[in-house]
């Protein structure tokens, strides 16, 4: 996404392309999620289960909790935090492929991109 908000960059392809990253990603990344929450999930809930058999279960069974919770923090925070500004973002880069010369929709994109960057860093 850096590379999309430098300047030389026109609005127009950059829209193009965050569109096309976003659309893309969204096909990629809440099926990846899922799959690690349930693996999270399954393995806390076995550790808990043989906690008092294996000694192995319960000691890892505080780690594995913190993994499932942190899954599930990463997948609020994508949902309430990141998807609300690539909707955004893919409607502005659809105003733009519209209308090129749109300075609004540029400006605003260019905001939403910077802010993405920065959210996204605080999701990892």
């Amino acid at each position: 996404m850096p590379m999309l908000q430098l300047t030389d960059v026109p609005a127009v392809h950059a829209g193009k392309m965050t569109d096309y990253l976003l659309h893309n990603s969204e096909k990629f990344f809440p099926p990846l999620n899922m799959l690690c929450t349930l693996s999270n999930l399954g393995l806390t809930v076995t550790a808990y289960l043989n906690r008092d058999t294996s000694r192995a279960c319960a000691e890892k069974l505080p780690y594995l909790a913190a993994a499932f919770g942190l899954s599930i923090a990463t997948t609020a925070y994508a949902l309430l935090i990141m998807v609300p500004m690539n909707r955004r973002m893919a409607v502005l880069a659809k105003n733009l492929n519209a209308n090129q010369n749109d300075d609004r929709s540029e400006k605003e994109l260019r905001y939403w991109q910077k802010r993405w960057q920065s959210r996204n860093y605080g999701k990892a």
